[in-house]
């Protein structure tokens, strides 16, 4: 079983990997066995791998376990997780796996390996130190680890629905960080993901001034929905901000605007109330993209 970090470009022993890496590898191209057979197909011998990833800003473990393949029920099994919805930012994370130690054949190339084993490109490039300095140039005889992806379904939800959640989350787009939060002085008392066996598509946010606290538009938008809801989201604003984007802030004692207002930034929606399906005073905020719902951290401003 070999242990390795996933965070391979920021401490010093990942460094460390990564030179001698270069180091091994370069030796191997120069006194490469392999060069000199045109036909040559190595064996490609399968391992079990354990590495450690540090929980960054706006992370969930559904989608940590969907960028790195496992199932989600034995990532929390093996971090011995008593609580999946509160795991903080800089926690180390043990994922085990399975993965091949592909050994590079003639006229391979790093998309075809990937089409091969049918991984993401970028999970070879992050699990390979020396592809992240050098990612054109394979050659015969190279060792590549191929991280497998796990055979069963994730646990908790739609896996089409969770897929598509985890692609958007991750889109470097323009309108990342352009969201002020929906109240002051917020305390997150659930997060975005898996909770209680189902998916919680938001973030629920309180203070201490409960029934007083203004609930103020993320950004500008026109207000598509406002009223009672009967999907358990009580009295309910829903915002538009163009190309796909929704906001939602659900559980409202009183609403302040009317469908087909147009809302700047900061302005009052309503006030924090307890409505619908909610057990005290809070509001549930969501970020929603082609209606599908994504970590609202990733857009709030820090």
């Amino acid at each position: 079983m070999e242990i390795y970090d996933s965070d391979l470009p920021s401490n010093w022993s990942s460094q460390e990997e990564a030179k001698r890496s270069v180091v091994e590898q370069t030796l191997l191209q120069t006194f490469n066995p392999y060069a000199a057979l045109q036909d040559t197909k190595p064996q490609n011998a399968v391992q079990n791998t354990v590495i450690t990833y540090m929980v960054q800003p706006g992370d969930t473990l559904s989608e940590i376990a969907y960028k790195y393949g496992v199932d989600l029920k034995d990532l929390i099994e093996e971090n011995r997780l008593n609580n999946p919805n509160m795991v903080g930012i800089g926690i180390k994370l043990n994922i085990r796996r399975n993965e091949i130690a592909h050994t590079v054949a003639r006229d391979e190339t790093l998309d075809s390996i990937a089409r091969r084993y049918q991984v993401r490109k970028e999970l070879l490039i992050d699990r390979n130190p020396l592809l992240r300095l050098m990612p054109d140039n394979l050659y015969v005889g190279q060792t590549v680890y191929v991280p497998l992806p796990v055979s069963r379904p994730l646990l908790a939800g739609n896996v089409q629905l969770r897929k598509q959640m985890a692609q958007l989350a991750s889109r470097k787009a323009t309108r990342s960080r352009t969201m002020d939060w929906p109240i002051d002085s917020p305390t997150i008392t659930s997060g975005f993901g898996s909770r209680w066996g189902k998916m919680h598509k938001g973030l629920d946010l309180w203070n201490q001034a409960e029934e007083q606290t203004p609930i103020r538009a993320a950004r500008e938008g026109t207000v598509v929905q406002a009223g009672a809801n009967n999907g358990g989201y009580g009295f309910l604003v829903v915002l538009d901000h163009r190309d796909g984007l929704q906001t939602f802030y659900a559980h409202m004692r009183k609403i302040s605007v009317y469908v087909g207002q147009i809302v700047n930034r900061g302005d009052v929606l309503g006030y924090m109330g307890n409505t619908g399906d909610s057990t005290g005073y809070h509001l549930h905020f969501e970020v929603r993209q082609d209606n599908v719902p994504v970590n609202p951290l990733r857009y709030l401003s820090r």
